[in-house]
């Protein structure tokens, strides 16, 4: 496989919510929506907001006055997801 079909690979619905959950799991503080959207991913706007949807149904992340952070769960989650993803890999 050339390095430009690596490059050129979609990220799928997985990777993307666990990019959204380790960029929380690491931060802080509250983040700002556009803040997490813009670090810790590279799809559009729209396709970010149906993500975080997704994950704010679950309980797995919670925002309050525009700002993002992982609740109790979320932080659950990501650790077993962390763990048990590299051997599926």
């Amino acid at each position: 496989m050339r390095c430009s079909e690596i490059t050129n690979k979609r990220k799928g619905a997985v990777q993307i919510r666990f990019e959204i959950l380790e960029f929380l799991f690491f931060s802080d503080k509250k983040q700002l929506r556009t803040h997490v959207w813009r670090k810790a991913t590279d799809v559009s706007y729209d396709d970010f907001l149906k993500y975080l949807i997704y994950l704010k149904n679950r309980g797995f992340i919670e925002e309050i006055q525009g700002c993002l952070l992982l609740t109790i769960e979320g932080r659950k989650i990501y650790t077993n997801l962390r763990d048990f993803l590299p051997s599926l890999l």
